[in-house]
């Protein structure tokens, strides 16, 4: 996977770009409006968000994308209510419409975020199956993407794990 938006299709990016506004609370949109508006005429400023996202160059975009997914990183680490441990450990991942193998990078108690290119969404369930660090027993357990990046998908468990602590 492409970190930071480089080597994306320009609808990839468009994609990505409107899941991370649709993350945003109405203030955090009026503020990106607000910066968006800042470089176009008085005609254009009379469209609406979405009609001025399209008006940036695929460069802009890619800056702006990188900048977004540097700030949803930011809020969803404040969200978190376990420490995040790294560990790697292929796992199995299944929901509507999907079924790949690919690794964990870092898990907790409520969460894990998992390395894949996979064309996934946000709020899409999903369940996941790997081994336990300590014990190797099979865990098996459903979750939500929670989040979408450049490397990958952080889902938020449905229950609460005890294996990590």
């Amino acid at each position: 996977m492409t970190e930071n938006g480089n080597g994306r299709s320009i609808f990839e990016i468009n994609s990505r770009l409107f899941q991370i506004i649709n993350y945003m609370s109405n203030e955090e949109r009026r503020e990106l409006e607000s910066v968006l508006i800042a470089d176009l005429s008085k005609e254009e400023i009379q469209k609406d968000w979405t009609v001025l996202l399209t008006k940036l160059s695929k460069s802009k975009k890619r800056k702006l994308l990188k900048r977004l997914e540097d700030w949803q990183h930011t809020q969803i680490i404040e969200l978190r209510k376990h420490l995040r441990k790294s560990y790697s450990v292929s796992v199995e991942c299944s929901g509507s419409d999907v079924c790949f193998t690919d690794e964990i990078k870092n898990i907790s108690n409520s969460g894990a975020f998992i390395q894949t290119d996979s064309n996934l969404y946000i709020g899409q369930p999903i369940t996941i199956a790997f081994s336990a660090p300590t014990t190797k027993e099979d865990i098996t357990i459903n979750g939500n993407v929670v989040r979408i990046d450049s490397q990958g998908i952080g889902v938020k468990f449905n229950e609460t794990l005890t294996a990590f602590n």
